[in-house]
């Protein structure tokens, strides 16, 4: 049914994915996979990632101090 409405669909299609293809420098889908390794982060990713950590905890640690003073405050 396709066929009636678009002769070209499936030539299209495949025209499409080789140019993806090509794009992103992929291999055929028919291709193995290759196992890939993880890579190690950065020392300053990893420097970013422990200040955030810190930040939310100190944050979480003064809300929940606040709370805490509110809540024996109004008893």
């Amino acid at each position: 049914m396709l066929e009636t409405h678009a002769p070209n669909l499936a030539e299209s299609i495949r025209i499409l994915v080789h140019n993806s293809d090509e794009k992103h420098h992929r291999g055929a889908a028919s291709a193995p996979a290759t196992r890939i390794r993880p890579r190690r982060q950065r020392p300053d990713r990893e420097v970013r990632e422990k200040r955030t950590f810190w930040a939310m905890l100190v944050f979480g640690l003064l809300l929940g101090s606040l709370e805490l003073f509110i809540l024996v405050h109004y008893l």
